[in-house]
């Protein structure tokens, strides 16, 4: 329920600002960047004190607070579309990020407690599938009632459409909340052979008024277990590859698809379904005893289809070489051309090859990191899970928000969205072979998993 009402909310107020509304101190081009990094600069900040609070407080309890505190978050939101205040809004998408950072620690560290370590790489398969899938019923939902939003209020008595996303955002919110009055209690468990440890309030909230000296700490800490720094850094490059796709859909879908906001919306789909379907993939295509050849797996096929998506989106909108520099007025002429419909669009040859390689990218996104997470869970120590999580989800944040700042100077400078997927495609290699330097022992799980399966196979016929 949060993640989706995260996105329903941060996709509609996208939308509007790229489509509709004219804020003269935000472009349209950079609306999706923009927001999305303003949601994410609260895990930069508070994912410390939040992964503490989840190492030493009852999670349940946290979990329950958060979604409290979502509902109000989401009163402040209806009352900012009423006015249609872009800077309320924005503000209200950066409480969701922060209560979403409270979220995360004790969401991940709530599930070694609870499951069998054989069953722990199949449960992160369900959440990031669930997650995602979430992610996508947000955004399509979202898209959905920006474009229908004289439809709809020709049904329902609103004053402003956008009034009703905003009674469907409250309406998750309570949603959350009652599901989260069901979450099984799950009290501190001491570790064996040590005194309970004594929980100092006030000096952990002290702590969290200096969130760069607790994230120095966290994340120094994340180092001292061997090969965690690997496995931070290679989820928070999955965040990385999935935050340009994420922000870029709405400017990619109408200045160089040509499609309207229904495009943007079946983008978000086919993406969204690709991780799903590739984390659930993890639980049948892993073998127990070489479970991180999957990231290996991952990595080379986030970047075959990520640079075939490049090359074929410069072909359909543009032509010539990909590497070629584009006139500004050139690129302002393709911009310009009429939006279609979401008919139009699957009814162009081309575009199947678009969502293809959008489709087989974003599943091999979701077989990369399902490992990761489940290496995270596994050896860390038990007491300190939710403080590993939060060393995560800053470096998560910071990969992110350098996505943005990064693409917003290309785009800037003049470059195509298609050679901003070529570059992304083609950091891939730096980054694997990174991988294995930090953490050798994927590569010797991949080779060893394939061996095993070509020593194994029986022919079909």
């Amino acid at each position: 329920m949060g993640a989706c009402n995260d996105n329903l909310f941060k996709f509609a107020v996208t939308l509007l600002i790229t489509y509709q509304w004219h804020v003269s101190w935000l472009p349209p081009a950079l609306a999706g960047l923009a927001i999305g990094a303003i949601f994410i600069l609260p895990f930069l900040l508070f994912s410390a004190f939040s992964g503490l609070l989840a190492d030493h407080f009852n999670k349940t309890r946290i979990l329950q607070t958060v979604k409290l505190v979502e509902l109000g978050i989401m009163g402040v939101a209806y009352y900012g579309f009423n006015h249609r205040s872009a800077l309320l809004l924005l503000f209200c998408i950066f409480l969701m990020g922060l209560h979403s950072t409270l979220f995360g620690p004790a969401k991940y560290a709530y599930l070694p407690s609870h499951i069998h370590r054989e069953e722990l790489m199949g449960a992160n398969a369900v959440v990031e599938a669930g997650t995602f899938l979430a992610i996508l019923m947000g955004n399509l939902i979202g898209g959905i009632l920006i474009s229908n939003q004289l439809s709809i209020s020709t049904f329902i008595n609103f004053s402003l459409p956008e009034q009703f996303v905003a009674f469907c955002c409250l309406g998750l919110s309570v949603a959350g909340l009652v599901i989260s009055l069901f979450i099984p209690d799950s009290p501190l468990a001491p570790v064996v052979g040590e005194p309970t440890p004594q929980i100092d309030l006030k000096e952990y909230l002290l702590r969290g008024l200096n969130p760069w000296k607790q994230t120095i700490h966290s994340l120094r800490q994340s180092e001292q277990t061997e090969g965690m720094g690997a496995a931070l850094y290679g989820i928070s490059w999955m965040w990385f590859y999935g935050a340009v796709f994420l922000s870029l859909f709405p400017s990619f879908s109408k200045d160089l698809l040509h499609g309207n906001s229904d495009v943007a919306s079946l983008l978000l789909v086919v993406f969204s379904i690709g991780i799903g379907i590739g984390s659930l993939l993890c639980n049948s295509l892993r073998d127990p005893q070489y479970e991180l050849s999957l990231v290996f797996l991952g990595l080379f096929g986030m970047t075959i289809f990520t640079l075939d998506l490049a090359f074929i989106v410069n072909t359909q909108a543009y032509g010539g070489s990909l590497f070629e520099v584009k006139v500004p007025a050139y690129l302002t002429h393709i911009a310009a051309l009429p939006l279609i419909t979401l008919n139009d669009f699957l009814f162009n040859p081309g575009n199947l090859h678009v969502l293809v390689d959008l489709g087989f990218l974003s599943a091999f996104i979701g077989i990369f990191s399902v490992p990761l997470y489940t290496f995270i869970q596994t050896h860390s120590p038990s007491d300190k899970i939710s403080q590993t999580v939060a060393a995560n989800n800053i470096l998560n944040s910071a990969f992110m928000i350098c996505s943005a700042l990064l693409v917003g100077t290309i785009l800037t400078l003049g470059l195509t969205i298609a050679q901003v997927f070529l570059l992304l495609g083609l950091f891939n290699i730096p980054f694997l072979i990174l991988l294995d330097f930090k953490l050798p022992v994927l590569k010797i799980h991949f080779f060893k998993w394939i061996q095993k399966i070509i020593v194994n196979f029986k022919n079909p016929f």
